[in-house]
């Protein structure tokens, strides 16, 4: 049944006919009509056998984090439940002791030796889920929201998430609407990615809230259901989710986290890829200055689609919203400490798209086990030979003389010993005098005046900024740009990386970062009182 199940969506996502589709969509149901059979009087090894696959009226047992289980409280009440506790639920102890009013000790006691039981006897009278008690009490611990998610993965309960009929399953999770594409003709295995990743990308879809709720909705409970989160889609910022749609039926959706979880320099910017509506694949790339991180996880059940195109539309669109001039794949997308990437072939599937190995003895293997594989029909490369190659970084240029900018990680690196080397390692000095120093080079722009995200975001990249090399006596448009890049990193993400692109003075004093050259002078002896901002 599961197995039927899989291959009714892959017809539902490359149909050949309407009357095909039709047919698809009547037995779909049929199966989860089945599947609720199972979960309402089936044996107790049939439902076992649905436990984990996503499936209508399955169930998946898993731990989450703090947002995702405060999204299904909220939009999904009664698909989720506490169901365990690892040997980390002591851990609950303190927070309890934090959240309960402090007659209730003998409570907070009693959580210690049995977690599960103690919520059991503090929910009495309490009129929705357990899981929704501890998120409750959660969010009246006496500290910080970030603090307080950090407090729950401590000690995160297994959570157990029930489909039903809810459209988070597998089964009923859908995109949005859209003009179906019939495949008449065999499906495209050759694809000119170059050209691919060239075509113009339409303009955003314009989308009402509740359609770009529908599509976090869908993308957290396609993942949840599977065990699995990415952080921009757990963190999505509703605003900021997008959908293009990119031709063949293939659309995809972005995600952008909120600001405060976005990280300082990069930016992760997850997504979803629909077909024909129903979501085929997820991933997430980190652009920054011309280099982009990349990866994608196609759903079993697509693997034998087109997914060399859908990869090829992936690179497509990050490559014109970011300016991203390389594409980068790490190890373990093809296979470092990740079996199935090995198992698959995962290497030779970035190949075809026209990845090459950056460590030349890596490459050099690469090409001597291609020409192998056409040379001796039904060959397949041994799984040592797969291990070795992920000893390096995949690299596709797709801007034949771009020059490689720094990386994020040296930029941290570099700020880390700026602030060991220059103020004896008290931070709070380091960021007031990087946010001093910002603060006169923009003006004549009053940064009193930015929000509390803007502010945030000075705080985040000031430390980095501050260390270029003259970068008070940039000409003034120059310096504009500069403060609205701040500005944007705490509000559009997509308009960040607009005003990044072509921005060779910031790309230079960025690469001198990353060098450690030139700012040392500049700054006042170590020890010596930093400018007040």
């Amino acid at each position: 049944m599961l197995a039927w199940h899989d291959v009714l969506l892959f017809l539902l996502a490359y149909p050949e006919s309407p009357a095909m589709r039709e047919a698809a969509e009547r037995e779909l149901a049929r199966v989860a009509a089945a599947a609720r059979a199972i979960d309402a009087a089936g044996r107790a090894s049939e439902r076992a056998k649905l436990r984990g696959s996503g499936i209508a009226w399955s169930a998946t047992t898993v731990a989450l984090s703090l947002p995702i289980v405060e999204w299904l409280v909220e939009r999904h009440p009664d698909a989720a439940e506490i169901d365990s506790f690892s040997e980390r639920g002591d851990l609950l102890v303190p927070l309890l002791g934090q959240a309960l009013p402090p007659a209730e000790f003998a409570l907070v006691e009693s959580a210690e030796a049995a977690p599960a039981a103690a919520i059991d006897a503090g929910t009495g009278g309490w009129r929705r889920s357990r899981l929704a008690w501890l998120v409750d009490r959660v969010a009246r611990l006496p500290c910080t929201r970030p603090l307080a998610a950090t407090l729950y993965d401590s000690f995160a309960p297994f959570v157990v998430l029930t489909a039903r009929d809810a459209p988070i399953s597998r089964t009923f999770a859908r995109g949005l609407a859209g003009v179906t594409h019939y495949h008449r003709e065999p499906l495209l295995r050759e694809v000119d990615v170059a050209g691919a990743i060239a075509q113009a990308l339409p303009a955003p879809r314009r989308l009402q809230v509740a359609e770009r709720l529908r599509l976090i909705d869908t993308a957290r409970g396609v993942l949840a259901m599977q065990g699995r989160e990415t952080d921009p889609i757990t963190h999505a910022e509703t605003a900021a989710t997008r959908w293009h749609e990119l031709g063949r039926g293939l659309a995809i959706a972005l995600y952008s986290a909120s600001p405060e979880r976005r990280p300082p320099l990069d930016s992760h910017i997850g997504y979803m890829l629909f077909k024909n509506s129903v979501p085929i694949a997820y991933g997430g790339g980190w652009p920054f200055l011309g280099t982009c991180r990349i990866g994608i996880n196609v759903f079993a059940p697509f693997r034998g689609g087109e997914s060399t195109l859908v990869m090829a539309s992936v690179l497509r669109a990050y490559a014109q919203l970011f300016a991203v001039e390389r594409f980068i794949v790490e190890p373990y997308q093809f296979g470092a400490g990740n079996r199935e990437g090995l198992e698959s072939g995962a290497f030779w599937f970035y190949h075809r798209l026209g990845f090459r190995p950056v460590d030349a003895r890596v490459r050099e293997l690469a090409v001597g086990e291609f020409e192998r594989m056409r040379a001796e029909t039904g060959y397949r490369s041994p799984l040592a030979t797969l291990r070795r190659f992920t000893r390096s970084d995949l690299e596709l240029v797709v801007a034949p003389g771009a020059v490689r900018a720094c990386d994020p990680t040296e930029l941290s690196r570099t700020t880390t010993a700026w602030i060991g080397e220059h103020f004896d390692g008290d931070r709070d000095r380091a960021v007031a005098y990087a946010i001093g120093r910002l603060r006169a080079a923009f003006a004549p722009i009053d940064t009193g005046r930015w929000n509390e995200r803007e502010r945030r975001a000075l705080a985040a990249l000031a430390p980095v900024l501050a260390q270029i090399d003259g970068i008070e006596r940039w000409p003034l448009r120059d310096r504009r740009r500069l403060a609205a890049i701040v500005c944007a990193k705490g509000g559009d993400e997509y308009r960040y990386f607009e005003l990044m692109s072509g921005f060779a003075r910031l790309r230079a004093g960025l690469n001198g970062v990353a060098a450690h050259a030139g700012f040392a002078k500049a700054l006042p002896p170590s020890g010596s009182a930093a400018p007040q901002p």
